[in-house]
């Protein structure tokens, strides 16, 4: 079960899933691929004024290959 973060961002109004950890699966699968559950742990507003990445802003990214 790979797990997200839901990212709200309130100038635009649209939502965002960020990757926060990728299960024992897409960590040994070369692309990151996941077949199975994806779970949300936690959900946060993003400070006023940010813009999402659809709508132009920066890209946020997710958890280093490490």
């Amino acid at each position: 079960m790979c797990r997200y973060e839901k990212l709200h961002f309130p100038t635009c109004g649209h939502f965002y899933n960020r990757i926060v950890k990728y299960c024992h699966f897409a960590r040994n699968d070369p692309f990151h691929q996941c077949f199975g559950v994806q779970t949300q742990d936690r959900e946060r507003v993003v400070e006023t004024g940010a813009r999402c990445p659809s709508c132009g802003g920066p890209k946020v990214n997710g958890p280093s290959d490490d």
